[in-house]
């Protein structure tokens, strides 16, 4: 029996082992296997490269395939966090509480040494164990507040990555409506503002028991040592709450309204920058100030009056040890008629100081619960807006078994079958469009400005609203968008796109994208970092360095949304020949073009005119097949049919193609293809 026609070879990279995973009993008590980063780190500056790699459980995807289904079933971030996360929680909070019952030890050795020196019989040797036991004790609680913090941060990875996954996932999921009714500005807020409120809270989850339980151990060890004068000083306690309590609902309201007044803020300055352009040309720049100044001083005045409620809290929590101690001792004193000795007075101060950490730091952890509450409140009104529906676009696991061996028995890898669709309900962009591609073809895209060729890549990807028919993509898809999309990286960094170099594959694209000159004009070659932080490219450089991104993804469909608009004849004639002729040759390669000489040239399959809502297809034009490519073309992949006898199956076996978006980065892309294989932002502006 033959093995399969077609297979695709994935090159292994080479893998570290966390230290964590081989230390040893010792090591992993002291932090040993931490030793040589450390060292490492005091010689000199880190690089990436010197960092472990990340544990598998504290990985992305790995936490986001369990986070999301869990949500999906739960509807609640916080259940799901409990669900997943509750006893690693409850293992951090019990390490915490061991460290808290420990500090209680030190009042103890205190009052016995002390009472040991008021009498008249000083045991030396009883005092000695005492203290060696303190010492003890304290090395245990550093322990296990080390370790307690350690495995906290360890929590806060895993949240992190949780909540941005879900994000990320629903981001790129909105239908077009959703999309329009939240700006970009609201959903980097949820990144940025809100996740770390959330997180934050997460470490500090366990105080809301571990500091009263903290209060009650002390109160009852007071009252061991001072009688019922301890319940006057518990009465203080309660009013401290009940002013806290006041203080916290203050902030809550004040910060609720702080999170409206940021998100109309930054809407407005994206409106502002979005119309930079034409503001300049009228010389509104006066009035648009106003406008985001106006906000801003909002936003200042709803920020005064959280400060003043943390200063009355701050005020509340550290004046309440003080009246508690006051009151404590004079009713122990003037109503007690008891002899306040030093053991007991130096022991109390020790416990009521106690008591100054978890008043303190109770009013903030209140005021981060209610915050993270409000953030969830806003991330569960962004994950409960409608999405797209799941069957916009057809995948060979999606289709029915008879379509799907209709499709592979011509070859056909992109079909339009009578669809229906727009940008929304309201008025149909395309009306009943029929198109099939097959495997391996040119096909070039071409209109006037504004007749929805970039719509149509956008139908392809599963963007657009679907009201009739059907559309079906088999293989993985590379798109690049009108605006080249760059990233903060080197140039480099910015092809590969987190794939393996492999330098020979590497090097082709590099020729067939026309970028070899432009590297060596670059004072560091392709390790120049380009973007905001880097140097400035032109149009032209960024299109190539985007289509070289899209050409090394290997992907077997590429729909590419006139990459050659920035760049010269001479130029666009070298990607043509080199590229789209000869790299490209095996793939299936949509190029929506204005350039007459392509739409016209004998070398390409076919051309597809958008008009007036229609497509007007040319059939098959291709007379230069025999022609031999310049560049050796990229080996074409698996096709979603395989046998081992026949180029199509009579019992086929569907190859997995599955819908991973773990490392996209553009957070308003989404296709029914593999997330690796996604490469720029789409822009919903048609041509």
């Amino acid at each position: 029996m033959k093995g399969p026609k077609y297979a695709s070879v994935s090159v292994e990279t080479p893998t570290r082992k966390h230290p964590l995973d081989q230390a040893g009993n010792f090591s992993t008590l002291f932090f040993g296997w931490a030793q040589p980063l450390l060292r490492l780190g005091n010689e000199r500056q880190l690089h990436p490269d010197d960092v472990w790699p990340l544990q598998p459980e504290n990985q992305c995807g790995v936490v986001g395939r369990l986070f999301e289904p869990a949500f999906t079933q739960s509807r609640s971030i916080l259940w799901t966090m409990l669900s997943l996360f509750g006893w690693q929680w409850l293992v951090v909070g019990l390490m915490q509480m061991l460290a808290v019952v420990a500090s209680f030890f030190g009042p103890y050795v205190l009052q016995q040494i002390v009472s040991s020196m008021e009498t008249d019989s000083f045991d030396v040797n009883w005092s000695l164990l005492l203290i060696a036991s303190l010492v003890a004790v304290r090395i245990l609680a550093a322990l296990l507040a080390t370790h307690s913090s350690m495995q906290a941060q360890l929590i806060v990875i895993k949240v992190t990555s949780a909540l941005q996954h879900l994000l990320f996932q629903k981001s790129l999921r909105l239908d077009a409506a959703s999309r329009r009714t939240k700006s970009t500005g609201e959903i980097s807020n949820l990144f940025l503002s809100d996740i770390p409120t959330i997180v934050y809270f997460s470490t500090q989850f366990n105080q809301l028991w571990i500091l009263p339980l903290q209060v009650v151990l002390t109160m009852v060890m007071l009252y061991n040592l001072i009688g019922w004068s301890t319940f006057v000083g518990a009465g203080v306690i309660l009013v401290t709450i009940g002013a806290n309590n006041i203080t916290a609902s203050g902030l809550q309201r004040s910060f609720s309204a702080l999170t409206k007044l940021k998100d109309t803020r930054m809407k407005a300055v994206n409106e502002v920058f979005g119309a930079i352009q034409i503001i300049k040309f009228n010389a509104w720049e006066d009035k648009f100030a106003d406008k985001l100044h106006t906000g801003r001083a909002a936003e200042l005045r709803t920020l005064l009056t959280i400060f003043v409620w943390n200063s009355v809290g701050i005020f509340v929590a550290y004046l309440g040890p003080t009246v508690v101690t006051i009151v404590t001792f004079a009713t122990y004193t003037l109503l007690q008629h008891e002899t306040l000795t030093a053991a007991k007075l130096f022991t109390a101060l020790n416990l009521f100081s106690m008591l100054r950490s978890p008043f303190v730091d109770f009013s903030f952890i209140i005021g981060d619960a209610i915050r993270s509450l409000v953030a969830l409140r806003r991330h569960m009104a962004f994950l409960d807006m409608n999405e797209k529906p799941t069957d916009n676009v057809l995948t060979p696991t999606t289709i029915g078994e008879a379509k799907l061996k209709t499709y592979a028995k011509h070859d056909v890898v992109v079909a339009l079958d009578d669809v229906t669709i727009g940008w929304d309900d309201t008025k149909p962009l395309f009306e009943k469009l029929t198109l099939t591609i097959q495997r391996g073809e040119l096909v070039v895209i071409h209109g006037a400005v504004g007749e929805g060729k970039s719509s149509l890549c956008a139908a392809l990807l599963g963007e657009m609203d679907k009201f009739n028919g059907s559309i079906f993509v088999g293989g993985r898809v590379a798109y690049f968008a009108q605006q080249p999309w760059i990233q903060n990286l080197t140039i480099r960094e910015n092809i590969l796109f987190g794939k393996p170099y492999d330098r020979v594959k590497y090097n082709r694209v590099i020729d067939a994208c026309a970028l070899t000159k432009d590297l060596t004009l670059f004072p560091a070659g392709d390790r120049t970092e380009i973007g905001q932080k880097g140097i400035n490219l032109s149009g032209g450089q960024k299109a190539r360095i985007s289509l070289a991104r899209a050409c090394y993804s290997d992907a077997d469909i590429l729909i590419l949304d006139s990459p050659l608009s920035a760049v010269d004849a001479i130029v666009q004639n070298e990607i043509f020949t080199k590229c789209f002729l000869g790299l490209l040759r095996n793939k299936t390669v949509l190029l929506v073009t204005h350039s007459p000489e392509i739409i016209q040239s004998n070398c390409i399959d076919r051309t597809i005119e958008v008009k007036n809502g229609c497509i007007i297809d040319s059939g098959r034009i291709n007379k230069c097949d025999k022609l031999k490519p310049l560049i050796e073309p990229l080996a074409g992949r698996t096709r979603y049919l395989v046998d081992q006898d026949e180029d199509v199956a009579e019992s086929p076996s569907k190859v997995d193609w599955s819908s991973d978006y773990s490392l996209l980065v553009s957070p308003t892309v989404s296709t029914p293809m593999g997330s690796t294989e996604l490469f720029t932002p789409f822009s919903a502006t048609s041509h």
